[in-house]
């Protein structure tokens, strides 16, 4: 689903694009992803798709577990950083 869909996975954030450089830059906020708490998002993955996700909405066999967003291109885990 979509960030604003009332039915979606707290991992579902929407799509973002890179620029001409293959750079996105981008900031979220979302109530699902705390920062603190049993659901921290702190320690936890999070990966890019070579593909726009249909949202679920694709009609594609993939379209409901993986919005049909192609391979994995990259993959990190969230965390703080500490002020220096």
């Amino acid at each position: 689903g979509a960030p604003t869909d009332d039915v979606r996975h707290a991992g579902d954030l929407g799509n973002i694009v890179a620029g001409p450089n293959g750079v996105a830059e981008i900031s979220i906020s979302d109530m699902l992803i705390p920062l603190s708490g049993v659901h921290s998002i702190l320690g936890r993955a999070v990966v890019v798709h070579a593909d726009p996700d249909d949202l679920g909405r694709g009609g594609h066999e993939l379209s409901k577990s993986t919005g049909n967003a192609g391979a994995r291109v990259g993959c990190g885990v969230i965390g703080l950083q500490s002020s220096v």
